[in-house]
């Protein structure tokens, strides 16, 4: 067994080989990296713009965390209930991801769970709307970043919600 971390959700663990995708977060092989060559990327200090706009992507992030979580709950099968408990999952990592670059503690209501549909197929179709949105969300900060740890979660982000598409379409 390899002892590998995550550049993006920074999580150590144990494999054989590297994984295709980090099991807390999501992120891509790209940012997996063997434990002994993994190095902090400490963010100085945020600029006003990028601390307002990981402060509206945590809140998208809370939101639907909470959203997976209650879908789950009505899935129609135990894949489908399991696909939107990974889907929580990861979204509240990313929301803790995004509180430990703003200096804050995790929300309280993080893991509550939030009102969805009655319907699997109905919460299959606003999962994959919640998935485009913050990808476009993500692009545009992305856009005005300056911090180049910032950069690297919000385009980890983009690949991450991108790759959500294909389980929730």
């Amino acid at each position: 067994m390899d002892v590998f971390r995550c550049r993006i959700c920074t999580e150590p663990y144990l494999e054989s080989v590297r994984p295709t995708h980090c099991p807390f977060c999501g992120a891509r092989q790209e940012y997996i990296v063997p434990a002994g060559d993994y190095e902090p990327n400490a963010i100085a200090e945020l600029s006003g713009k990028s601390r307002e706009y990981l402060q509206k992507a945590l809140a998208q992030q809370v939101d639907n965390s909470q959203f997976y979580r209650g879908a789950s709950k009505v899935a129609d099968s135990e894949e489908g209930a399991a696909l939107f408990a990974a889907m929580a999952a990861q979204e509240a990592r990313h929301a803790e991801i995004v509180c430990r670059m703003l200096g804050l503690p995790v929300p309280e209501d993080l893991h509550d769970t939030g009102s969805c549909s009655p319907s699997h197929k109905e919460n299959l179709a606003e999962a994959g709307k919640r998935q485009t949105r913050l990808s476009k969300v993500y692009a545009k900060f992305l856009e005005d970043a300056g911090e180049e740890r910032v950069r690297e979660v919000l385009k980890a982000f983009i690949e991450i919600e991108n790759d959500h598409l294909g389980l929730a379409g």
